[in-house]
């Protein structure tokens, strides 16, 4: 845009706004981004990729700029744009991004398929696309033209093609395939590239030596600088916790800096670009970075993609502007050849592409072949030779950016839009049977959560005259998988429920799957499991409960099982981190062995006066530190004799006999005091071999030493004096309790991560076994993979718990930092909550978060070990205690300390309750059938086995519900436990009984427990983490339902309705729910069928609920009235046999004296009814 100024008022303000220094380029490219917007909305109707939409545009804005000279203004300088600084903008974006949602699993064992390809085959191509140009072109080029062009149309951009095959749910290894060959042949297109063009232009004759150098350069060089690249950003993110702009920017400049230092040392920028994101996962960012930095790369991509592309238009387009006929018919020629050669390289290596990585077959084959189309990589190569003024102009870069750019437009116009056709012929589009089950059985449980939400939402006062009827239509969801033209029902999607027709008498039967149709089965299963196992690995490391290093182990071991058939996660793959092997171990071994003796140890004083005085003064830390002084003080004569211009050799040799007379008295002081453990201690040996050589030294230096005629003796003599300085050798044995406690922090800090590790596979154990059935919907597959968890669950249990007998500090501070992230995670959400609510503005928000934060920070020096609890800590920590200072003196009078050897019996199965044990410390075996939650219909039982440790509590339920013990207990290692008789429990009851009462909060503690499991098997949370759910379940309530009495829920003043102990049924649907369960939405009016039913009942967010909520409950638990409390005691009395009570004065301290009459007036009742 050309604007002149005018001198007339009347322009002026015309002037301003059309001045010739205004970039238009700017214009340009936010025009093209905006463009692209409009062009992707319109795409989402249309089957046409979106890069060949820009590209398109971008010709059509090219050929525009030939004919109109206003529109050239704006395209001049894309279309002259500098190649090095369109790959330097570009492609650090679009590597990084590619690598960073890479499997690095995959990429590591399709490395030699990629390899294989993107050099031996790209050099194939480039020699034969080579031997066309200049044998078939009537062009005149010689043999580096030849190849430099060859080197420029073998290079791949298959991003489209690797988008769709993800889209499309093929296998990884195939997208990976293509990218990886892409990425490490652009590395080899560029130094072949390079290296032709200087001999092509004379400036250097071709080496094959330093052309090996390059390519050694860009293989092995790259990647570990990319490596170096990769370990010192995840150290540096290491000490950044949860500030998303410092962790974006970081991720950004570093794919930029990668790529730039890595292109001006010669090496490859893309693939230690590549190497950074291959190493760097979405684990080593802040859990709560992940979304928006997912997000950022997105964008960036994106955005990349729509400009290169739009830039390649622009760019062809001007090169079509001097486009002969004889220059079409060649394009045409070329095009056909590059990927008839495509395909011969393919064919020629995939003998050997069959053996390595993941196979290859050959609907792979064909789409490596047509999927591999070209873009910016291939155009910028071009322009690099089209802008080298030492070509000839009219005869070789002309030609070449024709040639090429026709070939980029055709693999555009041709390949990229008929791919999807061309997957579809191939059969990779179609889904297989598992999939389809799958996806029946997701869309199958999203209609039955909307069914809920619809049922919640009839009955809002609001909504409740919407009409429902559209409503349910148009919430509808189907099944993506399932074609207009056919009707699919349950029997096409789950072989369980397929029925065949027997040969014999023509009848139904249940359809068996063949063994090759379940073998496939259960391994789609497997892979799921896998899945999911990665999932609850990073919830709970998003949660705070498992580090950074942790979660990234744990994944990369299932990554690395998924591509083993058959293998699960077992407990060998995750307890050898936390075996102490290695260095560390044998180093604190020898320095053990170093500073301490055995012998010595256990030495004891003589009774001779004089040795019991030798002992002492030996033994005292004066005399230790004397001899360090000792040392010390000799060290400056031995510096001394070495310094020629100092003239004391007389007073030196005095000192020297000094220092050796301390040594030798030293020696026999400690052999008086040690007798015959002295020779035994190794410091002890290593003073006597100073001694030796001490007196050697005086005895050389006293008959030879003044001797100037024998040479030989005068080296001697100096040799004995540089002996001298192994004296100061001593001063290591200070040293050495340092290193050791160095060497201990280390192995605290392995076994820390051990422990870390250990408890996050027994956790995500225990998730998956929890959603079985939603990962199979087959039963005996369904069957074997619990069977599977449970086994790996019970073995990473007993070896944790191994690990805790054997290093309790060390559990003990896993468990306790743990404890605290949660706890701050929680206030984090109660802040945000906040100030949704409008009651904090940002700036309070801000300064609150800072504080969380810094606390956060703080863990991550948080100390390695912790020492264990005592009995009376873990009795004051007890959940149901509430901190009450009565109750826990009432227990600590009551409790007792039991002690068990390996294999003891704590607790037979059918015995009746003793009492309430707390595991102290060691470790049990339990096993036995679930516990009885006083249902109405009898489940079957299953036999289970589990193993507990230091804090579990044992025996609550039964101790509430009077019912025999359904498992034995035995102890596994050396076990401490404190027992809360049940007698003493009972009592607590009645001492106990305000609001909330003892026993109504060992209820709620069980039920808050037992509904965690319930929710969590419910597919509705099934993206909770555990956090979430306990916060969930906070201001939980119980309420008793009697049998035949009715209860109305789901009334708008509750959330979710769990069913702890007893049954009930529904009332309307006359479903039955058995505990423990989750009560459905749809459900309103519910009856009692058992004895006793309690529910769990979350109240909705609105303070009238909670507020009637907590009237209903205080009414449900107030204090019973005096005959029926006294009754109550009686009939304990009778079925436990309990003896009578007494209550000391020490139990009720610190009791209302409302709550003490009330108390000697049950006894006074219950003393009567016993009388």
């Amino acid at each position: 845009m050309h604007a002149t100024a005018h001198n007339s008022s009347h322009h002026s303000g015309w002037t301003i706004l059309h001045h010739d220094s205004q970039p238009e380029i700017i214009l340009t490219i936010f025009g093209a981004c905006l463009f692209g917007a409009i062009v992707r909305t319109l795409l989402k109707s249309l089957q046409l990729p979106y890069t060949v939409v820009m590209s398109v545009c971008g010709i059509l804005m090219g050929f525009l700029s030939y004919r109109y000279t206003q529109v050239d203004s704006y395209t001049s300088e894309i279309a002259n744009i500098n190649p090095e600084l369109l790959i330097h903008t570009f492609m650090p974006v679009l590597i990084f991004s590619c690598a960073f949602e890479i499997e690095s699993h995959i990429f590591w064992k399709s490395l030699p398929q990629v390899l294989l390809l993107a050099i031996p085959g790209f050099l194939l191509s480039t020699a034969m696309i080579a031997v066309i140009v200049v044998k078939v072109f009537a062009y005149n080029w010689d043999w580096y033209t030849g190849m430099m062009f060859g080197a420029i149309v073998s290079t791949t951009d298959p991003f489209m093609t690797s988008t769709l095959l993800r889209n499309l749910g093929t296998a990884k290894a195939l997208p990976l395939l293509v990218e990886g060959e892409s990425l490490f042949g652009d590395g080899a297109s560029y130094i072949m590239f390079d290296a032709f063009k200087n001999v092509a232009t004379d400036l250097v004759p071709f080496e094959g030596s330093q052309f090996a150098v390059r390519m050694i350069l860009q293989i092995l060089g790259s990647p570990l600088f990319g490596f170096i690249m990769a370990k010192f950003v995840m150290f540096w993110l290491s000490y950044i916790f949860n500030d998303g702009l410092i962790e974006i920017t970081i991720s950004l400049a570093t794919a930029y800096i990668t790529f730039y230092v890595a292109q001006w040392l010669g090496m490859s920028g893309v693939i230690a670009v590549l190497m950074v994101g291959l190493f760097l996962d979405i684990v080593n960012f802040s859990p709560e970075v992940e979304v928006f930095l997912l997000r950022f790369w997105e964008m960036l991509t994106y955005l990349a993609n729509t400009l290169i592309f739009f830039i390649v238009g622009i760019v062809v387009s001007r090169a079509f502007q001097n486009l002969a006929l004889n220059d079409f018919f060649n394009i045409i020629v070329l095009y056909f050849a590059v990927y008839i050669i495509r395909l011969i390289t393919i064919v020629v290596f995939s003998p050997v592409l069959v053996h390595i990585g993941y196979g290859f077959k050959w609907q792979w084959a064909s789409v490596c072949v047509w999927g591999s189309t070209k873009g910016a990589f291939c155009l910028s190569l071009t322009l690099m030779a089209f802008q080298e003024e030492r070509l000839e102009e009219g005869r070789v870069r002309e030609k070449i950016l024709l040639l090429a750019s026709g070939v980029v437009v055709l693999a555009l116009l041709i390949n990229a839009t008929t791919l999807t056709k061309f997957l579809e012929l191939l059969g990779l589009c179609d889904v297989s049977m598992a999939k389809r089950m799958a996806m029946y059985s997701a869309v199958h449980r999203v209609t039955e959560s909307s069914q809920n939400t619809l049922s919640m939402l009839k009955i809002d006062r609001f909504l409740a005259d919407a009409n429902w009827e559209i409503a349910e239509q148009r919430v509808h969801v189907e099944d993506p998988y399932k074609t207009s033209t056919e009707e699919v029902s349950i029997e096409d999607f789950s072989p369980t429920a397929r029925m065949t027709k027997c040969p014999d008498c023509e009848n139904n039967i249940p359809y068996v799957p063949s063994t090759r149709e379940r073998d496939d089965m259960m391994e789609e299963a497997r892979m799921r499991v896998l899945k999911a196992q990665k999932t609850s690995y990073w919830k709970q490391y998003s949660s705070g409960m498992l580090t950074r290093q942790a979660a990234r182990t744990l994944i990369s071991i299932a990554d690395h099982l998924s591509d083993l058939k058959g293998k699960f996660i077992t407990v060998q793959d995750v307890k050898k981190y936390w075996e102490l092997k290695g260095f560390f171990v044998i180093a604190l071994r020898k320095l053990e062995d170093w500073l301490y003796n055995v012998k010595v140890d256990k030495l004891k004083p003589s009774r001779h006066p004089w040795l019991t005085l030798c002992y002492q003064m030996v033994f005292s830390a004066s005399f230790e530190y004397f001899v360090y002084v000792l040392i010390l003080l000799n060290i400056f004569p031995i510096i001394l004799e070495f310094r020629p211009e100092i003239n004391r050799d007389l007073e030196l040799q005095v000192l020297n006999y000094i220092f050796c007379s301390c040594y030798v008295l030293e020696a026999v002081l400690k052999a008086l005091a040690m007798r015959r453990a002295y020779i035994f201690n190794h410091w002890n040996q290593f003073d006597l071999f100073i001694i030796f050589m001490s007196a050697v030294d005086i005895y050389i230096e006293t008959q030879f030493g003044l001797s100037e005629i024998n040479i030989q003796m005068i080296k001697i003599v100096r040799v004995f004096k540089m002996f001298r300085l192994t004296r100061a050798l001593r001063l290591v044995k200070i040293m050495i309790p340092k290193m050791i406690e160095v060497l201990n922090r280390q192995i605290s800090k392995q076994l820390s991560f051990g422990y870390d590790i250990g408890k996050g596979y027994v956790i995500g154990e225990e998730d998956i076994s929890k959603i079985i059935d939603h990962i199979s919907d087959d039963k005996s597959i369904s069957r074997e993979l619990k069977s599977i968890l449970e086994k790996n669950r019970q073995e990473g249990a007993r070896a944790l718990g191994f690990l805790q007998r054997d290093h309790p500090e060390i559990a003990i501070s896993v468990k306790t930092r743990q404890a605290i992230r949660a706890v701050l995670n929680s206030e984090r959400d109660t802040i945000h909550s906040l100030m949704s609510g409008g009651l904090l503005d940002e700036v309070e928000v801000s300064k609150l978060q800072q504080m969380i934060e810094i606390k956060m920070k703080k863990l991550t020096k948080f100390p390695p070990t912790i020492s264990a609890p005592t009995a009376e800590e873990l009795l004051q920590s007890l959940p149901w205690l509430s901190k009450d200072a009565a109750q826990i003196q009432f227990f600590k009078r009551v409790a007792q300390l039991l002690f068990y050897d390996f294999g003891d019996i704590i607790i037979q199965a059918n015995d009746p309750p003793s009492g309430i044990h707390l595991i102290v410390s060691g470790m049990v075996k339990i096993t036995g059938r679930s516990p009885d939650l006083g249902s109405r219909k009898v489940k079957e039982k299953q036999h289970h086995i589990d193993y507990r440790s230091c804090g579990t509590i044992l025996g609550e339920l039964n101790c509430l519900t009077q019912q025999p013990m359904e498992v034995t207990i035995t102890s596994e290692t050396a076990t401490q436990t404190c027992l809360i008789p049940i007698d003493s429990l009972l009592e607590a009851f009645d001492v106990f009984p305000e609001f909330p009462s003892l026993e109504y909060k060992i209820w709620l503690s069980l039920a808050v427990k037992i509904s965690t499991t319930a929710i969590m098997e419910n597919i509705i949370y099934q993206g909770w983490t555990y956090r979430k759910i306990c916060n969930h379940l906070a201001k939980a309530y119980l309420v008793d339902l009697e049998i035949n009495h009715k209860l109305n829920i789901y009334d708008g003043t509750m959330d979710d309705v769990v069913v702890v102990y007893g049954s009930c049924d529904d009332l309307q649907s006359l479903s039955s729910y058995n505990a423990p369960t989750l009560i459905s939405r749809t459900t309103h009016q519910i009856v009692g069928t058992a004895n006793l039913t309690k529910l769990l009942i979350v109240p909705s967010a609105s303070a009238e609920a909670k507020d009637s909520s907590s009237s209903e409950l205080e009414k449900k638990n107030s204090l019973p009235c005096l005959r029926h409390a006294a009754q109550r005691r009686s009939s304990r009395n009778t079925a436990s046999g309990m003896l009578k009570t007494v209550v000391s004065d020490d139990s009720l301290a610190g009791r209302s004296q409302e709550s003490l009459k009330v108390v000697e007036q049950k006894l006074m009742s219950s003393m009567k009814l016993e009388h």
